[in-house]
């Protein structure tokens, strides 16, 4: 797509500035106001079910919205002869990701400042970014100073729906939330992790978890810390920047940053070599305070007098003793209570455990039956001797033929199906099939019968599958990393490029109108 002559809508195409995983981005020409754009061609494959273009509308319309120097600005969207198109700021130079290693610690800190800047907008207008990396920030300068822009705020893009997407999101994997990562789900915290993974990256020249495979790089995330960083290497900061970046990087949303401007404001202040956080420490933050985006001041209130407080005080307090009076005296009675006839003791219930977010949670096994025990032998009284036969030649016996093996239709257990996974897909697919209908939690058939269907050849329902185990609650790098025949597919199948179905289709414009 390089002839100027191509054109969508009034829009003339110039030339391809790339592709990602979304679509292609040309530069082009509004020809009737006369300026250059970028136009984003987005696949329909690669946003989310089941209503992606009513869904990249709505997404592009609330965008579009916004208004703000570290966002991109969205002017125009639409469908052209099937293909949907973004029109917004064509923005040159290079991305992030280029000129991260090469920033100094200082402006580093000062960029990514005023990328939680862009990202403060966003949230409070209710747009999470979901995919922030170094690719999605371009870099520019406004007055000689560095001013990024995050482009693809808030666009959803289809992860983890086919085991080709490991190798397609191995750079997006490595910036993303354990919570996403998990349960793919991340509320506007999830992008102050992004934002911890690239201030990382941006004093190291490393990311935090990185790795070869996917499966290291969730795995990391999801168990590991990241190595602590050399402050002697960054003495030109201040060394508070190890609590910014472990309070960033935290894996319970709760302790992070309860929003982009607190991120922004250390960011700034950590310039400052001679800066130590005020009375409360970086990683103190509020475990049980749920994250809400920064409101907008209020009015001021009146401003009551200290003997209306202590009334107010003193009312409170005895609704409270009242209320936990109550609750004390029904709780005595209730053990006096008679059971009814036949009925069994109330269980007690079992106190309340929070599992810990790096540890996945263990793979229930199953019972194995035990085989009764051996009865003794009862005797039986020795036959009479029969008679000696006559001394008649028996004729010459021929051994009948072995029959010939015929393949196994099916197999007792999950046990036999996963031995046999290997050589026998289509035999072991049956008992796969039959347990994941009938107790769709179990794990462990979920994981094999992805298995079963990706040696067979049977892609697109193997993706299904995938889909259908992350509805009954088992993502797939976590299930993954627990049941080593998923694990090794995955990673085979990212490190071979030649597979034909990864190709995805490059969208071709309408013809010219």
């Amino acid at each position: 797509m390089t002839q100027s002559t191509e054109r969508i809508g009034k829009f003339e195409i110039i030339e391809s500035l790339g592709e990602g995983g979304m679509g292609e981005v040309f530069l082009a020409r509004d020809t009737i106001i006369g300026r250059e754009v970028a136009i984003k061609i987005v696949r329909k494959a690669s946003l989310a079910p089941p209503d992606p273009q009513g869904r990249f509308f709505r997404e592009s319309q609330a965008a579009g919205r916004l208004n703000h120097p570290n966002l991109v600005t969205i002017h125009e969207f639409g469908e052209k002869a099937g293909v949907l198109f973004q029109v917004m700021d064509y923005l040159a130079g290079d991305d992030l990701d280029t000129a991260l290693g090469a920033l100094p610690p200082g402006e580093a800190l000062g960029v990514l400042a005023q990328v939680c800047d862009g990202l403060a907008y966003a949230h409070q207008r209710g747009i999470v970014h979901r995919n922030l990396k170094p690719s999605n920030i371009r870099m520019g300068r406004v007055a000689g100073r560095p001013a990024p822009k995050l482009l693809d705020c808030g666009m959803t893009r289809v992860q983890g729906t086919d085991p080709s997407s490991a190798a397609a999101h191995l750079a997006t994997l490595g910036y993303t939330a354990p919570e996403s990562l998990a349960a793919g789900k991340g509320d506007a915290r999830a992008d102050l992790f992004s934002v911890g993974v690239l201030l990382y990256q941006a004093l190291t020249g490393r990311r935090p978890f990185d790795s070869d495979t996917p499966a290291g790089i969730a795995q990391r995330i999801l168990q590991e810390e990241p190595p602590p960083l050399d402050l002697e290497q960054l003495n030109d900061i201040s060394p508070a920047i190890q609590g910014i970046v472990l309070q960033a990087l935290a894996k319970d949303p709760a302790r992070r940053f309860n929003s982009a401007e607190a991120m922004a404001e250390a960011l700034r202040a950590a310039r400052d070599p001679a800066w130590t956080p005020d009375a409360a420490p970086i990683m103190a933050v509020e475990l049980s305070k749920p994250f809400k985006a920064a409101s907008q001041p209020r009015p001021d209130r009146p401003v009551r007098s200290p003997a209306y407080l202590a009334w107010i005080s003193a009312v409170a307090t005895l609704v409270v003793l009242g209320a936990g009076g109550g609750y004390w005296l029904r709780a005595r009675r209730r053990p006096l209570r008679a059971a009814p006839a036949g009925s069994a003791p109330a269980a007690t219930p079992a106190p309340l455990t929070v599992p810990s977010p790096m540890v996945p949670a263990p793979v229930a096994s199953t019972p194995v039956p035990q085989p009764p025990s051996p009865q003794p032998p009862v005797p039986v009284p020795p036959a009479p001797a029969p008679a000696p036969p006559a001394q008649v030649p028996a004729p010459a016996q021929v051994p009948a033929p072995a029959p010939a093996a015929t393949p196994k239709a099916g197999y007792a257990s999950l046990d036999e199906a996963a031995d046999a996974l290997a050589k026998d897909p289509q035999g072991s697919l049956a008992v796969l099939e039959r347990t994941f209908a009938a107790d769709p939690g179990n794990e462990r058939a979920a994981a094999l019968r992805i298995v079963a269907l990706y040696q067979l050849g049977r892609y697109p329902a193997s993706s299904k599958a995938i889909k259908e185990a992350r509805d009954a609650g088992h993502p797939l790098w976590p299930m993954a990393l627990k049941n080593p025949p998923l694990r090794k597919i995955l990673e085979q199948d990212a490190k071979d490029p030649h597979l034909p179905r990864r190709k995805a289709p490059v969208p071709t414009p309408p013809p010219a109108e």
